[in-house]
């Protein structure tokens, strides 16, 4: 007589002949192999839509793009386009990573060149609240119940190579500048984009004159949230900051291969702890 047993919830089950638990263990494989082929195409489909790193280094007079995703998908999204004389770039660190983080990149990486080309507003601070506006609605508009607390921390720059003019809005995320070898830090504003409980958001646009040898710094936070070293610690924005300071007057391929070692020496046998995305400019 066949024996019956009772699952978790109380159901009673019959148990599985050798070959139906083959064939469901078959079943369960190649969705697992269908679900990473999509998540891997998904992967290829975002990298086409990001930047090569050559349009930085044909705008500026160097540069550098450090990206690795934490997953097959990335949350974090840099993003450049030019625009009449100015030149419009930014990184953006979204809600999570994978494959929802991804989902909102690819939305703010489309409404950032539409904002710009279709509706011609150039002051960054407006830039991100329209980014604001239009993400906060998409995401929400269309919920029945509770918020969606989807968004993203972005740095945002415009700069005008030709007057030597630049500006910066920090939603969430600061801007760094070395110049003649003193670190300056732009502060991240105290609103980011998206789902908020706060209220009124305050976007503002910082404005300063450009240098030739300057060099620019925009990251998300992986690069400084990963754990590692001796003590297992966050590598921390002042070791970021005196890292970045260390590596002044080296050309970007240079730069890009200290902070790839550097980052991947403090991580050791850690888990990578978030995507990691850190452009790199000398004007």
């Amino acid at each position: 007589m066949e024996t019956l047993t009772l699952t978790a919830d109380g159901v009673c089950a019959i148990p599985l002949s050798e070959t139906e638990l083959k064939e469901r263990l078959d079943q369960l494989e190649a969705k697992a192999r269908e679900m990473e082929e999509s998540i891997r195409y998904a992967g290829s489909l975002q990298r086409s839509i990001l930047p090569n790193e050559r349009i930085f280094q044909n705008v500026f007079k160097d540069a550098f793009v450090l990206f690795q995703p934490k997953d097959i998908v990335s949350g974090d999204f840099y993003w450049i386009f030019q625009h009449h004389d100015d030149v419009y770039f930014a990184v953006g660190d979204c809600t999570g990573h994978g494959v929802p983080g991804a989902l909102v990149n690819i939305a703010g990486n489309t409404i950032l060149r539409q904002i710009i080309r279709l509706e011609g507003v150039d002051d960054p601070a407006l830039i991100i609240q329209l980014l604001d506006n239009e993400l906060t609605s998409l995401f929400n508009d269309n919920l029945t119940e509770g918020m969606n607390r989807d968004g993203m921390d972005v740095v945002f720059c415009k700069f005008n190579l030709r007057q030597m003019k630049g500006s910066f809005c920090g939603a969430g995320r600061p801007l760094i500048m070395v110049r003649s070898g003193e670190l300056t830090e732009f502060k991240k504003g105290p609103s980011s984009i998206g789902y908020s409980n706060e209220g009124l958001k305050k976007f503002e646009t910082v404005h300063f004159d450009l240098q030739e040898g300057d060099q620019f710094y925009l990251f998300s936070d992986g690069y400084t949230d990963q754990f590692g070293g001796e003590n297992v610690k966050k590598f921390n924005r002042n070791r970021f900051r005196n890292l970045l300071a260390s590596l002044n007057g080296m050309p970007m391929s240079k730069q890009k291969k200290e902070l790839i070692l550097s980052h991947s020496n403090w991580k050791g046998r850690n888990e990578q702890v978030d995507d990691v995305c850190l452009i790199g400019i000398t004007i």
